[in-house]
């Protein structure tokens, strides 16, 4: 098995070495980003990058809010390593502000081949 290429996440707690699995959601076949870290030789959850917001609009299907916990953090990883544009656009859920973020799906396939390539296919890209 290939290591998973990482990158680099700094946020309050220091600095952590994060993968991208790419992936859809189940209901709707939205972009799923899920960051992950080797814990004992095992891929573990870290984070969800983005989170799926059913009811509000996305102007393609490369786009997906980014999820609210640590946000200003996620939204510095995108930008560092150019994973994605963040549009002006945001949707409420609840108490919560959610960013949309257009992803540059060529730049995922170079972090998770496999991911992207199921999720392109899905989606009939």
């Amino acid at each position: 098995m290939e290591e998973p290429k990482t990158l680099s996440y700094d946020w309050q707690y220091g600095r952590e070495e994060l993968f991208l699995r790419i992936d859809s959601y189940m209901s709707d076949d939205n972009l799923y980003i899920g960051l992950y870290h080797m814990e004992d030789g095992y891929p573990e959850s870290f984070a969800d990058l983005t989170v799926n917001l059913p009811f509000a609009p996305l102007g393609g299907i490369n786009e997906a809010y980014i999820d609210h916990n640590f946000s200003k953090e996620k939204l510095r990883f995108i930008k560092q390593h150019k994973l994605g544009t963040i549009q002006p656009d945001t949707a409420s859920s609840g108490y919560c502000i959610f960013q949309r973020v257009a992803f540059d799906l060529k730049k995922l396939a170079e972090l998770d081949p496999e991911g992207t390539k199921r999720f392109m296919e899905r989606n009939g890209i």
